[in-house]
């Protein structure tokens, strides 16, 4: 019997083509030919690739047919035996199959939730009958084409082999595997957007398509279930939703603490508590050094090791840093009133650098979960704390004497987990190990130098030239923007590992279309923000602000606007990041730091606040402008089909 091969190529080497070739050579088959369906650039899906070749193979003259995809492997593979003994006893038939180090042995369909899935029971005998076989490989006779016709299109990809397969045992035929061959598939599912989609929306139309009135009820009934299920067993939305909520709960906290603290102090005292963590601010990536976004994007093996010799670099670095803020201070000649909480505050320095380092430690091994947990639980302690401290005192300075406490036991709390997961930690000096990741991670640090003093440059200029009560007014507003950050934080944790991850295995597809559902993702949730802020705040916003802070309202409703941009030059910046072109990134926010700065003297004088609630609102559009012109510049260049250096 003449034995037709049938691959669906989409965007395959014509190494793997010829790979493919010589195994089936290998096979020993004596009577075979071979289909090269090419679907790179027609946008046809799986299924209509596959009726394509049955139809010419058919044409031909064929009576048998094998289905497989072009990443498959063939070697050591006694086709002649499977060929003469499951024909026998199965219409459709297919082989044991290994994928990502686990054996599946054909596929089983819950009967109450009408859903297909591969399984890993093993089969008592060689032969045994199954719900479905996958469609990696799969072998069909003609006659059962002939009774129930072609694959249905209408799947585009998956789902579509248990739809034939469930067809055809309805129609009276056998199908079954024969778990004696085993061949290799070598696709990688796990974060992959794409193929998630695809899955759930197919088996819903396969629940539609042949599932009982009971079933579908049944499904209604668990859909909840169904979507913590896929969260759960999916890291980046389970660390994506975990960080948001943790965040969400930590900005809840601090806004109780923001009001309280704008209802018993003056503009000017809200100044203070807002120029000492701005003071606190400037220095931050420079303990940073880039080594966060260094982590994400090039730690990938021997982890434990490399985050030791990270920690002591990062622990010199927050040391240095907390000496410097304190002479940044003095130099700056802050009245005693600010240069104590300061001194007080750059504690923080270091509590910043256990959690930071906990951080991507659980990040890498996509668990960053339990940083959330854990930085969530911190956080309604110490709002707690610094609203009674507020209530009972009515005083600022026990504000920052309850920071400092609690944030050196934070410190504590996070070198200990830290500890636990990767042994012993050391204060050793590694110049050598450290040049190398300082060569890495400087790009990171200039960045994040530049966007800091972007972002804060405004604030000082404000209170060199208008004073404190400017800068209470403009916090007040911008204190709204800032606390929605945790949606950019949550977002850039949860998907810089993953395009890293993308680019390093060369899934320029997958890359693209990840960049293109976060695009409209965040726009769409950073906007739907934004309207609601500035339709919303005139109504409900007096309720929250003292009439010495009205003028914040109008700032809010201009400045607002900036959270979707953000969001999406985060999404920008992160592919860039991941093909190693953070470089370009450099000349970007130098630019907008000389504007920020050019532009802020010269408006503030006549303008006040609002001359930087604007100014900053134009500054990310030309973020998001020039983001976005540099990585399509770089994905047009750049051929992901060979490594990213």
């Amino acid at each position: 019997m003449k034995t037709c091969f049938i691959f669906v190529l989409y965007k395959t080497p014509l190494s793997e083509v010829n790979r493919l070739k010589k195994e089936v050579k290998n096979l020993g088959l004596k009577d075979y030919k071979i289909y090269l369906i090419d679907n790179s650039n027609n946008g046809q899906g799986y299924a209509q690739g596959v009726n394509n070749g049955l139809k010419k193979a058919i044409k031909d003259g064929c009576e048998f047919f094998a289905i497989a995809n072009p990443d498959i492997s063939l070697v050591k593979i006694d086709l002649l035996d499977s060929l003469e003994s499951a024909s026998t006893r199965f219409d459709i038939w297919g082989l044991t199959m290994r994928q990502e180090n686990k054996i599946y042995y054909g596929g089983a369909i819950d009967k109450m939730r009408m859903s297909g899935g591969l399984t890993e029971n093993k089969s008592k005998s060689r032969f045994s009958q199954v719900d479905f076989v996958s469609g990696s490989l799969m072998f069909i006779k003609k006659k059962v084409i002939d009774k129930i016709g072609f694959f249905d299109e209408s799947y585009f990809m998956y789902y579509e082999e248990v739809d034939y397969c469930y067809r055809a045992k309805k129609a009276g035929f056998k199908v079954g595997i024969d778990s004696k061959l085993t061949y290799e598939h070598f696709e990688v599912s796990q974060d992959n957007p794409t193929k998630e989609f695809y899955l759930f929306k197919n088996r819903l139309k396969f629940l539609l398509k042949y599932g009982t009135l009971k079933q579908k009820t049944y499904e209604l009934i668990r859909l909840p279930k169904t979507i913590f299920e896929e969260v759960i067993k999916r890291p980046f939305y389970l660390n994506f939703f975990s960080l948001n909520i943790s965040s969400i709960v930590n900005k809840i906290l601090h806004f109780l603490l923001f009001l309280i603290l704008i209802n018993y102090f003056k503009p000017e005292e809200y100044a203070i508590y807002t120029l000492t963590w701005t003071q606190i601010g400037l220095l931050l990536p420079l303990l940073d050094f880039g080594t966060t976004s260094y982590g994400l994007v090039h730690i990938n093996d021997s982890i434990d090791k490399k985050i030791r010799e990270l920690f002591s670099l990062r622990f010199y670095l927050s040391l240095i840093t907390f000496i410097l803020t304190i002479t940044l201070a003095v130099l700056f000649q802050y009245p005693l009133s600010i240069l104590v909480p300061i001194v007080l505050i750059s504690f923080v320095i270091f509590a910043n650098m256990f959690s930071g380092t906990y951080l991507i430690l659980s990040s890498i091994k996509q668990k960053s979960y339990l940083a959330s947990l854990v930085s969530m639980i911190f956080q309604i302690c110490l709002v707690i704390s610094l609203i009674v401290g507020v209530l009972i005192t009515k005083q600022l300075m026990p504000v920052f004497i309850i920071t400092f406490v609690l944030y050196n036991l934070y410190s504590l709390i996070n070198f200990f987990l830290v500890k636990n997961d990767v042994g012993n930690l050391s204060l050793k000096i590694d110049l050598k190990q450290w040049s190398m990741i300082i060569k890495k991670s400087f790009v990171f640090l200039l960045i994040s130098l530049l966007a800091g003093f972007y972002s804060k440059v405004d604030v000082l200029i404000l209170n060199f030239i208008k004073g404190k009560q400017a800068v209470g007014i403009y916090s007040a507003g911008y204190r709204f923007l800032d606390a929605l950050m945790f949606i950019v934080t949550a977002y850039n944790v949860s998907s810089m590992s993953l395009f890293s991850k993308l680019v390093k295995e060369r899934k320029r597809d997958i890359f693209v279309n990840k960049i293109k559902k976060d695009v409209a993702l965040v726009f769409i949730i950073g906007m739907f923000i934004a309207l609601g802020f500035y339709f919303l705040g005139p109504v409900v916003l007096p309720v929250v602000y003292k009439s010495t802070y009205f003028e914040s309202i109008q700032v809010l409703r201009i400045i607002i606007f900036a959270l979707p941009l953000i969001l999406l030059t985060s999404v920008f910046l992160n592919s860039i990041y991941a093909l190693n072109k953070a470089k370009t990134v450099i000349y970007i926010f130098l630019f907008q730091l000389i504007f920020s700065v050019g532009l802020n003297y010269l408006l503030i004088p006549r303008f006040s606040f609002f001359a930087s609630a604007y100014i900053t609102l134009i500054g990310e559009l030309i973020n998001t402008l020039l983001t976005f012109a540099i990585l399509r510049s770089v994905l047009i260049r750049t051929d992901l089909r060979r490594r990213v250096p």
